[in-house]
């Protein structure tokens, strides 16, 4: 009779034993599945958390005669890690048909002017970011904004302007521009400013405008710092000594990454403790397995020595007691992994209700998880009825029988 045929007979004949065995591979195979997941969540979490972070490197020029330049912003972009950059200019301008808010009597031409202050996206970077100042209606501007603006409350009071109007802003030379309203603002210390301050250094006349629009009025202006987001925060060194090699001394460096090592230094900890936990499952399965096998091929070696006296070759019995145990497993890991298929969503929601509401998880079996459940799961069986036989492989039939019988 083939090994194979005398593996299955034997899983039939002896039912309690090979229902215990496969009640551990199943114990197993679940402790790995479900770490494997927890593992993966917290990876997948740490992967969109540095995306959404916004590690940056903030670039800002050092001389106002030699401004940072589309050309080099365009040179940036290219950059391999560099994953958005925020250009921001900032420029004075007059009023084709509207008159800036001001108390000065002052006939000076920057009592006629306002301030306008250009970003590629005001979602991403300036004063609403970092809630130094508030917007009251409307919305901020995002990178495909095309000629919109945000405007102070007063401003917009001041000249009778709504959301969705538009105005026309005019330099110097004569360029001019119109944009149209998207959102209105409060600084919160619009009061507290002297009756003497001229319009352009008012808050009320700070303009803030897309680069459309900024560059229809300066194509040769130039910015004054640029922005350059990065989605892998931990290269944030490497891309700053690449941006020092673009700029030279022509803007100064600083990186800003503190909201990412804020919500990095948790999540490492727990990818950590959870890798920990999955070597010690591994650990343990694999010595509560070898255990059972060396109990139980204690009562076959009788039965073994016989089948090595009748001829039989030993790597034959070796293969017949790792298919016995392969076939629990297998049989075991399908379950495992339709359980873990089917409890990913509960586990989810488990984990989320210790997590902050904007802490983003996905837990699902994915191909990596089962290869590494069968390739973990396959060595703890290997290690195991190769523990378990030692004593049978190395030790002569007739010498293993006599001591039975004594």
């Amino acid at each position: 009779m083939a090994f194979y045929q005398r593996g299955f007979l034997y899983l039939v004949r002896k039912r309690a034993k090979s229902l215990l065995l496969f009640l551990v591979f199943l114990l197993v195979s679940s402790m790995i599945l479900s770490t494997t997941l927890i593992l993966q969540a917290a990876q997948t979490t740490e992967a969109r958390m540095q995306e959404k972070a916004k590690a940056k490197v903030v670039c800002e020029m050092t001389d106002s005669a030699r401004p940072l330049t589309e050309d080099e912003a365009r040179e940036i972009g290219k950059l391999p890690s560099v994953n958005g950059i925020n250009r921001m200019g900032q420029k004075t301008a007059f009023l084709s048909e509207l008159s800036p808010v001001t108390s000065s009597d002052s006939t000076k031409p920057d009592n006629q002017k306002v301030t306008l202050l250009s970003f590629d996206s005001l979602e991403d970077d300036g004063p609403f970011v970092s809630q130094t100042y508030r917007i009251m209606g409307g919305t901020l501007f995002g990178s495909e904004s095309d000629h919109g603006a945000v405007i102070n409350v007063n401003f917009a009071k001041a000249n009778g302007l709504e959301i969705g109007d538009s105005f026309s802003l005019e330099t110097e030379d004569g360029k001019r521009t119109t944009v149209k309203v998207l959102g209105e603002y409060l600084a919160g210390s619009e009061t507290r400013q002297q009756d003497t301050t001229l319009s352009v250094q008012r808050i009320e006349n700070q303009i803030y405008l897309d680069n459309t629009a900024y560059l229809e009025l300066f194509p040769d202006g130039g910015f004054y710092q640029f922005s350059v987001y990065t989605d892998k925060p931990e290269e944030l060194s490497a891309l700053s000594g690449k941006l020092q090699e673009i700029l030279k001394d022509q803007a100064e460096l600083t990186t800003s990454d503190a909201l990412y090592q804020q919500m990095q230094a948790p999540l490492t900890e727990i990818t950590r403790i959870v890798q920990l936990m999955r070597m010690l499952t591994v650990l343990t399965g694999e010595g509560i397995v070898s255990l059972l096998l060396c109990m139980w091929m204690r009562s076959r070696q009788r039965e073994m020595a016989v089948f090595v006296s009748m001829g039989e070759a030993k790597w034959k019995i070796f293969l017949q007691a790792l298919l016995e145990s392969a076939v629990l497993f297998l049989a075991s890991s399908l379950i495992s992994l339709a359980v873990g298929t089917l409890f990913a969503d509960p586990m989810k929601r488990l984990l989320l209700r210790a997590a902050a509401s904007d802490l983003s998880l996905e837990i699902s079996v994915q191909c990596s998880d089962v290869v590494f459940l069968l390739g973990s799961g396959s060595a703890v069986v290997v290690i195991a009825v190769l523990l378990s036989l030692i004593p049978v492989i190395r030790t002569k039939p007739r010498d293993l029988l006599s001591r039975m019988e004594g």
